[in-house]
């Protein structure tokens, strides 16, 4: 792209993440938000391959696109220059899935961004960042338009050491080519984090990956002592609620055990097998069962339901 090669160094205007305080984001689109306003030198770096030297400055800008309020852009970035050289607009769009009409709104940002900075003071730059991979190759034709983006696929583009580095370490557990303790690194990573905004964000978007990752992940941040940060994230209270209504579900089987041991206790005796018959029997029909016992059925007849063969009064 261009415009993106040398001249260009970190911005010396620091960023934070005071948009995730109010309401952390739950998904790829407001957790990528906030990782490229807290890092804005790191995402220009490993996503774009800007080189910015000490007297560039960046700056967010307005999303909302003049005259068109229902189109915003995902994340602008702007960089400034200590000269008369134009400066860089970068253009982000987070984009999960192809969508059929993303690159006609590709052009449109672009048309708005293009009226509302002229060319003698702004080059743009529109970059689309594909989390899970699958994205567009990054040339829109269209009858005698043609328009390219830089169209970054996570997994298969970045280099997972480069990722593991830097503040943007999550975004390595989507690599294809991770390195063994991709997870335990990532996790290290977090832990360091002093800002407790940041952090719950880091541990946000670690939490959407998928399959045996997942598990090794959460693990990872259990065992570092982030429970109190886990317990804050959108996944985190899902993990609890299930567990809870485990928790209720096996206090609801286990009262009505007891239930059935006593019942039979009362009606049978100390019997031999009393406890294998409770289990038993609260767990095929319990209603069913505690009728059949209170309207006198034998115990060879309960014992012999257990085996398969149907009871007689």
């Amino acid at each position: 792209m261009a415009g993106v090669g040398g001249g260009m160094m970190p911005e010396s205007v620091p960023l934070d993440v005071a948009s995730a305080r109010a309401a952390p984001p739950r998904d790829f689109d407001g957790l990528y938000k906030a990782l490229l306003g807290a890092h804005p030198r790191d995402a220009l770096k490993v996503f774009c391959g800007a080189q910015l030297d000490d007297g560039a400055v960046v700056v967010e800008r307005p999303t909302e696109q003049l005259r068109q309020r229902s189109l915003q852009c995902d994340k602008i970035l702007e960089v400034q220059y200590d000269n008369d050289e134009p400066a860089d607009l970068y253009h982000f769009e987070i984009q999960v899935q192809r969508t059929e009409d993303f690159e006609e709104r590709m052009v449109g940002y672009w048309a708005g961004l293009a009226v509302k900075h002229r060319r003698s003071t702004h080059r743009i730059h529109q970059v689309v960042l594909w989390p899970q991979g699958g994205g567009y190759p990054g040339r829109f034709t269209r009858d005698r338009v043609q328009m390219d983006y830089l169209s970054v696929d996570i997994p298969g583009d970045l280099d997972p050491g480069e990722l593991l580095s830097g503040p943007l370490a999550p975004l390595a557990l989507w690599s294809q080519k991770p390195p063994p303790d991709v997870v335990e690194q990532v996790a290290d990573r977090i832990a360091a984090i002093s800002s407790p905004e940041e952090k719950l964000v880091q541990v946000e978007l670690g939490m959407l990956v998928q399959g045996v990752l997942a598990v090794q992940f959460l693990e990872a941040l259990r065992r570092r002592g982030m429970n109190n940060v886990l317990e804050q994230t959108e996944s985190g209270r899902e993990i609890a609620r299930r567990g809870l209504e485990q928790g209720l579900e096996q206090g609801l089987e286990q009262g009505r055990v007891e239930g059935m041991r006593a019942l039979l206790r009362a009606k049978f005796g100390e019997i031999a097998d009393l406890d294998e018959l409770a289990r038993r029997l609260a767990g095929d029909d319990h209603d069913g069962n505690i009728a059949r016992v209170v309207g006198g059925v034998t115990l060879e007849e309960l014992r012999s339901s257990r085996r398969g063969v149907p009871g007689r009064r």
